[in-house]
């Protein structure tokens, strides 16, 4: 059961990595050129500066499953400098304009706050679009009726945790609509039989409910304030939030 939760916390925290990449920037618009296409993004992204979205996560333990073996929900919120985004029962949130940033795990009541941390327009998302999208050695779009699909593939040895990225974008609102992520790493599991098995697993995440106007509750929530106070010198949780321990670097 340990192993089994390890395993998972370590996927979630690897999901979060890369969807924050691949979000960061990818809503491509209708064109045949990846810088095009990247700049078009960046336009889009900063033009919407309220917005909000629901991610619905399936994991699978080979690139041919039928069925996921884990699922998640998450969502995420983009509100006056702030990011909040959230996967199962663990969230971050990043600052731009105090450049701090908090991980919070809810089902382990911990609150990891990071100070002077470097989330500038200058470095996010267009510094990790960058590094993101070099690393791939051939980046194809496909014409699929109302979407674009964009295949980024790379080789067998590469600084990336996966081999190939599927992107489905939504050609009339440049929004991203499902992503389909394709790992290298071999990783143990267990087959309906209950027999040891490895393979590759894939993960599909799809994008919902997009919104520009946000509730009063999502602004909240997406506050760094909502979960720490300053005390003096000391940085302590809110009353909601009581039971969290803090931890800071």
């Amino acid at each position: 059961m340990i192993l089994r939760k390890n395993n998972e916390n370590r996927k979630i925290q690897l999901l979060i990595i890369i969807f924050l990449l691949c979000f960061q920037g990818l809503s491509f618009a209708q064109t045949k050129t990846v810088d095009q296409i990247l700049m078009e993004t960046q336009n889009t992204m900063k033009a919407n500066e309220n917005m909000r979205f629901d991610m619905h996560y399936k994991w699978y333990n080979t690139y041919t499953e039928k069925s996921s073996s884990i699922t998640y929900q998450g969502n995420l919120i983009k509100f006056d400098k702030i990011m909040y985004s959230k996967i199962n029962n663990t969230f971050f949130i990043s600052d731009t304009k105090s450049k701090t940033s908090i991980k919070c795990n809810e089902e382990e009541k911990a609150l990891v706050v990071q100070h002077n941390t470097n989330t500038t327009e200058s470095q996010s998302p267009i510094a990790l679009l960058d590094t993101f999208i070099k690393f791939f050695k051939t980046k194809e779009v496909k014409d699929n009726g109302d979407q674009w699909i964009c295949v980024l593939t790379t080789d067998v040895i590469t600084q990336l945790p996966y081999g190939k990225v599927e992107i489905f974008i939504n050609k009339e609102t440049a929004l991203i609509e499902k992503q389909i992520l394709y790992f290298l790493s071999n990783v143990p599991y267990k087959n309906e039989d209950g027999e040891e098995k490895s393979g590759n697993p894939k993960m599909e995440i799809t994008l919902s409910n997009f919104e520009n106007k946000l509730s009063e509750n999502e602004k909240s929530i997406a506050q760094i304030d909502y979960y720490i106070q300053k005390k003096g010198t000391k940085i302590i949780p809110t009353t909601a939030y009581k039971e969290f321990k803090i931890s800071q670097y």
